[in-house]
Formats: C-alpha cells, structure tokens, sequence
C-alpha cells in the first residue's frame, strides 16, 4: 500500500489546510513548467565508466570490464499535494518492467546438465550471486566472497578496483534495500574461447528497489527502482574463476554515485538531461535482455 498521511494531526488544523492547499497549488504548478520543459529533453543519460585488461600469462585469458550508466525518462507529477502517494513501496516494482522477474536468487538457474559444462555454469551461478545478491559485496562493500572464488592471480586486481567491470554491484553506503528488494532475469549459455576451451557466456539484469524513507518528492516507481545490466564471461580452471569479459551498464540511478563505482536512486541527487542521442531510450528498452550495450557518455 502507498504511504498514506491522512490521519497527520496537521490535517485537522483548519488554517494549516488553507495554508498547505495554497503551498500545494504553487507546487503542482512549478511541477508541470518542469514536465513541459522535460518533455522536450526527455528519456535517458548513459554514461561509460572503464576498460581495463589483465594479461593470464600462460593460460590465454584476459580480464576486461566496461561499464555504462543511465537514467530514465521524465517523471510526470501526480494531481495530488501528496507526491509520495504515487509511489507504491509495498510493490516497489510494480508497473516497471521488473514486476515479473523472479525473486533475487531465484533468477539465477543454469540451463542444463551438460557435464562438459555443469562444473562452469555452478561457478557462473555462484560468482553472479555473491557479486550482486550477497549482502556482505553489494551492502559492505566487501568484495571477498566475490573474489575469493577467482583464480588467485586476479584476485589482487579485483580487490584494488572493484569498478573493473560489471561482475560486482556495490550500493552507495546510506541507502537501503525494501524488503525482497531485488528482481533479476537473464540466462547462461554454453561457449568456448580462442582456444577452444568451454567458457560460460552471462547476461542478466538485477533491479534494487530502494527505500525512500520520509522522501515526500518521489513521483515514480523508477526513482527507487534502479537497474544492473551485467554481461560477464566466466571461465572454470584448476586455480579457479576467471573473468573473461564484464560488460554492462547502470539504469534509472544516481550519475554522481554511479560514476564514483556505486549504485544509488534517482532521488538522492539532482536529475541530469541526457546529453547522447544513444541515451534516448524508453525505460522498456533499457530493462529488456536484448538492449545493446551503450557505447557514448551520458551523465554529466
């Protein structure tokens, strides 16, 4: 149920009324200036952080990560004085293209048995949980059970710079999750590298759904929805996980936390305009498995 402040002891104040409708008017109409002005500068803001690669002497394998950001299109104003009431935090994902996706973990299955691959899809589906579901990465920021499951010639990289790619979602410390605050969708596949070797192939989206607190500025499902797309490359050796590739992006968040390696909502910083052309994607777009991979900045 969306928050309701109706029983609030200042509504049976008879002059506090006459003063917060007039407050409100004022509001609903510095509101619909910005909508107008929204719509002619509407939809998303990409932004792309890094790349980097990690030789594997004698093993062939290299370890590379990019990743984009972007925020969403216009928030329309409600007609209400009660912004808040348009955000159902009880069902954070309600009306976004999330609402279906499975329950955090639940996302994550391999797709076969294959014994040439079932060893390699267990570890793709080990290392996607703890990089962006286990608590202690995505809320501590401690990267170990993440990097604990690589080959130990990575592992020094990845403590260093947790931004190297896409295969670790790190919150912006001081927000919260709501309770069952993850959604996730995507899929395995089976490959092989240069040399033949078997690899698993990832790609999967997880949407946080944040807790507003006492926001009373919040007119959209999607300023507290914010979006992981993660496309990662993993391989099984003897010394463990490799990375082979992590590319992805951030949707519907916060540019100046995003750009500082962190995923924060929208409604913690000021909105920024896109500046790409690219970026001018609707929020179905940008949630749906096929998307391509943005290749232009669009934060600020």
């Amino acid at each position: 149920m969306p928050y309701d402040i109706e029983d609030h002891p200042d509504f049976k104040d008879a002059g506090w009324l006459r003063a917060a409708d007039r407050r409100a008017k004022r509001e609903i109409r510095r509101q619909r200036r910005q909508a107008r002005a929204h719509r002619h500068g509407r939809t998303a803001v990409v932004l792309t952080i890094a790349v980097v690669a990690v030789g594997a002497a004698g093993f062939g394998l290299y370890q590379a990560g990019k990743s984009s950001q972007a925020a969403p299109p216009e928030v329309k104003p409600p007609t209400t004085a009660a912004p808040i009431q348009g955000v159902d935090v009880d069902h954070p994902f309600a009306g976004t293209p999330a609402e279906p996706w499975a329950d955090g973990e639940k996302g994550i299955v391999v797709p076969d048995q294959n014994p040439e691959y079932a060893a390699g899809y267990e570890a793709a589906r080990k290392a996607l949980v703890a990089g962006h579901l286990d608590p202690r990465v995505i809320v501590d920021h401690d990267v170990e059970p993440f990097v604990s499951m690589l080959a130990p010639s990575l592992r020094d990289a990845w403590r260093a710079n947790p931004n190297n790619g896409s295969a670790v979602t790190r919150l912006k410390k001081g927000n919260k999750l709501l309770p069952n605050g993850i959604k996730v969708d995507g899929r395995m596949w089976p490959g092989r590298d240069q040399y033949g070797r078997p690899l698993v192939h990832t790609s999967y989206r997880f949407a946080y759904a944040f807790d507003p607190g006492y926001q009373k500025t919040i007119f959209d499902q999607y300023e507290i929805v914010a979006l992981v797309r993660s496309d990662t490359d993993y391989q099984l050796a003897e010394d463990g996980v490799w990375t082979v590739a992590s590319n992805g992006f951030h949707y519907s968040m916060a540019c100046e936390a995003s750009k500082a390696g962190f995923l924060a909502p929208l409604f913690t910083e000021k909105r920024q305009q896109p500046t790409t052309e690219e970026a001018r994607r609707k929020p179905e777009e940008w949630f749906a498995a096929d998307t391509p991979i943005p290749t232009t900045f669009g934060c600020k």
